[in-house]
């Protein structure tokens, strides 16, 4: 009977306690985001392009898409990531230019940058 007790209020503590995602917070900090501005902000951070709902459903395994979290955090992903030095970082390690970088206002400083260096 004891060992049944504990083991009931163990299990229900566990389950109770909080448990940090890792994920990246809103621009409030406020709280965690979802799952699909998390899926966003990496692939912005990876510099991938942005994938249709069909390719992230598939990559996924899920057919309910949240096309505007999504959005969101690949937003947040390219103000974080399309800098000049981490353009300079990607092109001195050989890789392509990130399409993530191809929309943002300085595209054509970022893509000049990552040329020369490329060119060298």
């Amino acid at each position: 009977m004891t060992y049944t007790l504990v083991l009931t209020l163990t299990l229900l503590l566990t389950g109770c306690t909080v448990q940090h995602s890792g994920s990246v917070e809103n621009a409030d900090n406020a709280a965690p985001v979802s799952k699909w501005f998390d899926i966003g902000y990496g692939e912005a951070m990876g510099g991938s392009g942005v994938k249709e709902n069909t390719t992230l459903a598939e990559w996924y395994g899920e057919a309910e898409i949240n096309r505007q979290a999504y959005l969101q955090g690949y937003a947040k992903g390219q103000q974080e990531f399309c800098y000049p030095e981490n353009i300079v970082s990607w092109a001195n390690a050989g890789k392509d230019y990130p399409a993530s970088c191809d929309n943002v206002a300085n595209a054509q400083e970022l893509k000049h940058q990552w040329q020369q260096i490329v060119d060298k």
